[in-house]
């Protein structure tokens, strides 16, 4: 990971961000620019969470990068040299896999990069067009789920939700943190509406 400064690195605390009432920021790259949510410095247990935005035709430089390397589609078609994803697509890229991010007609992305947490291999590379699978219903909570990855080691999880209108979750917590992004509607916790 390139040194940074740290931003929200504190697993503890309690962080909330509206994304819409942050600026773009430059990243050096013509046409690219980004909203950092998160970035953790540390050569094991480093991570950097953000928005990118691609103006059209922009790329970023190929790289292969140490660690893990997840995307989802927030708007617009996102490419690299393995293909083309449309809105709402997870794309989880294993540490050393070489891509070239970039888009022909402008595009925001989730992305989000870890270190492994632990020397064991990752997975293989997911692609998952969330539009196109099938979904899991959690008539118990109120919602549907489509589970997109768990790390060998069971403790990292992603996961693409949808909590139906007017509906409460029931009380429940998360020992190791929870790391939510709302991509559309609004929920509502102890702490607010998002």
């Amino acid at each position: 990971m390139t040194a940074k400064p740290d931003f929200n690195a504190d697993c503890n605390a309690f962080v909330l961000v509206h994304t819409d009432a942050m600026d773009w920021e430059p990243t050096g790259v013509p046409g690219v620019s980004q909203k950092v949510l998160e970035r953790v410095n540390h050569p094991e247990k480093g991570r950097e969470t953000a928005l990118l935005r691609f103006e059209a035709n922009a790329k970023l430089p190929s790289e292969a990068p140490a660690e893990r390397v997840e995307v989802f589609v927030l708007e617009g078609t996102y490419e690299d040299e393995h293909g083309s994803y449309g809105q709402h697509t997870f794309i989880l890229n294993p540490p050393g896999f070489r891509h070239t991010p970039s888009s022909p007609t402008g595009c925001v992305v989730y992305m989000k990069r870890r270190m492994p947490f632990r020397a064991e291999p990752e997975t293989e590379r997911m692609v998952v067009d969330t539009e196109k699978v099938d979904w899991l219903a959690f008539p118990h909570r109120n919602a549907k789920v489509l589970h997109l990855y768990k790390d060998p080691n069971g403790i990292d999880t992603r996961r693409f939700g949808e909590v139906f209108p007017n509906s409460q979750l029931p009380e429940h917590d998360h020992p190791t943190g929870e790391e939510v992004f709302v991509v559309g509607g609004c929920l509502i916790d102890d702490k607010g509406a998002h």
